[in-house]
């Protein structure tokens, strides 16, 4: 029995010391991960940027290179928090390029995100689909809501004018109307004091105006003949409107007709 203690002994200790060896050694720490360099980029205009950088100190030895250009440096790092930089840069925004500072090197690639070809195809058949069911829509709407059209009416007046030539009849409908010496007038007036645009008549399908054109020789109403004043509308009644001394002209509305 005395023989086998040592070896026993020994077997415990094999065993043993391995797992209190492993039960009072201290952890190992990982180590730390490096800081993330580039943590954003920022488009100030067409011709000024700035890199947003993760650095524990003063990234002094930042640079950039892009594609076919040389390295640039910041114009000014501003401190934004611990850890945290602004660097300010001139000229455009690169596409792609390489990143080194704080002794690490990292890569920006500015990505432009395009929809796939297939989105544009449905986006188009969809707006066209809407706009055509709009059309259609609008001109049931418009021949459901909007009334048979009416043929309009047209009211009828008679002009009786006595001038050198007699005394004649001519049918206004509705309208402005000239009337002078000018053959191109709508009521020819022949007289020798009669303007070539002398008067304006204004026909409606309730009431007639007549508006002195400024003539020399002027535009009377009533039996005193009373003088219009000039490119002023005045209305008709049944009286006698002397155009200059000689030129009578009376405005009688006899009904409405139906244009068809």
């Amino acid at each position: 029995m005395r023989r086998r203690t040592p070896i026993i002994v020994l077997l415990t200790l094999v065993i043993v010391w391995p797992v209190l060896a492993a039960a009072h050694a201290l952890p190992l720490t990982p180590p730390a991960s490096p800081t993330r360099l580039i943590l954003g980029v920022e488009r100030i205009s067409d011709t000024a940027w700035a890199l947003l950088v993760g650095c524990p100190s003063h990234p002094h030895d930042i640079q950039v290179w892009a594609e076919e250009t040389a390295p640039q440096r910041p114009q000014t790092i501003t401190a934004l928090a611990p850890g945290r930089w602004r660097a300010h840069f001139t000229g455009a925004l690169p596409q792609s390029a390489t990143i080194y500072g704080c002794g690490q090197s990292a890569a920006l690639v500015i990505a432009t995100t395009t929809p796939p070809l297939w989105l544009h195809g449905l986006f188009s058949i969809g707006a066209t689909t809407a706009i055509l069911l709009g059309a259609r829509f609008i001109r049931r709407a418009h021949r459901t809501i909007s009334p048979s059209p009416k043929p309009p009416s047209t009211a009828v007046w008679q002009a009786q004018l006595t001038d050198e030539e007699g005394e004649r009849t001519i049918t206004l409908p509705t309208g402005l109307f000239t009337a002078g010496s000018d053959p191109a007038c709508h009521v020819i007036v022949l007289a020798p004091d009669i303007a070539l645009r002398h008067a304006h008549l204004i026909i409606t399908e309730e009431y007639a105006q007549i508006v002195d054109l400024a003539s020399p020789s002027g535009v009377f109403c009533g039996p005193v003949r009373r003088r219009l004043r000039p490119h002023t509308p005045t209305l008709v009644s049944d009286e006698d409107i002397w155009l200059g001394a000689t030129a009578r002209l009376r405005l009688v509305k006899i009904g409405s007709r139906i244009s068809r």
